[in-house]
């Protein structure tokens, strides 16, 4: 599944000329808490027509940590490369480092404290608020998914979350800080409209804690206008790589709950 050097003053916002058809490496790369780094690379065709993409192969993909532990990823399949040694850990600063062709591309990114789930819920109705069906046959689409935790107080947090339905990722950009809400006690609000859904299918949520480099990027996503849940390629992107300007390098905690519709 897949998501500075000292780049934590290098984060810029880059102007894509979108009639330009130059391809550019795209990078999507994570190394969650307590799981291998996943790195993703592919390379844009033509930024002003419908976005398609190739994947790059044979790059020499390398993830470090702050304590000098370095591990060369495999590349599982075209394009996908990932840790079999190095796991992410809370508090850890991570370095990548991408060879890919003529390309030279960098990151760095840090694992922030781990902040849980409180409780996680979903409930049916038959609009947002609306409640459970009150007669047989009414129709009950939407999914409400309340996920509540408590902010720590005396820090900076920054939140993402991803829902999944059968383990598909849906179209949304779920990111907060706590700018207004400082150790307050919260609930993330979220619904699915899904007609299709029935007993037995599944509703998932994953809740990462993510540094602030990766805030920017999920955040400039959703002010440009940007592709759904986690693209790659809005058209004015923050980035927190060097070497392109298209991904993100994303070290973040990682907490999933589960619900099966009955």
């Amino acid at each position: 599944m897949i998501t500075g050097l000292t780049l934590s003053s290098c984060t810029e916002i880059i102007d894509i000329d979108i009639n330009s058809s130059d391809p550019e490496i795209v990078v999507e790369a994570t190394i969650g808490e307590n799981e291998f780094a996943e790195v993703a690379l592919s390379r844009s065709i033509g930024l002003n027509e419908a976005v398609s993409f190739q994947p790059v192969e044979n790059a020499t993909v390398t993830i470090s940590d702050q304590n000098g532990n370095r591990e060369t990823l495999t590349e599982i399949t075209a394009g996908i490369y990932v840790s079999t040694t190095l796991v992410g850990e809370t508090g850890k600063k991570y370095s990548l480092q991408i060879q890919a062709g003529e390309h030279n591309i960098s990151s760095v990114s840090t694992i922030p404290g781990h902040v849980p789930i409180d409780s996680f819920k979903v409930e049916n109705s038959i609009y947002p608020g609306g409640g459970p069906p009150v007669f047989p046959g009414q129709k009950a689409p939407f999914y409400e998914i309340k996920v509540n935790y408590t902010d720590p107080v005396n820090e900076k947090n920054y939140y993402r979350f991803i829902l999944y339905v059968n383990d598909k990722p849906q179209p949304n950009n779920y990111i907060y800080d706590d700018r207004l809400t400082n150790g307050n006690a919260q609930e993330t609000f979220m619904i699915i409209y899904n007609e299709n859904l029935g007993v037995g299918d599944k509703i998932k949520v994953e809740m990462q804690c993510i540094d602030k480099l990766v805030y920017d990027y999920f955040s400039s996503i959703s002010n440009a206008g940007g592709g759904p849940g986690g693209s790659s390629t809005p058209a004015n992107p923050y980035t927190n790589l060097t070497g392109t300007v298209l991904g993100y390098f994303s070290a973040h905690t990682v907490e999933r709950k589960e619900f099966e519709l009955e």
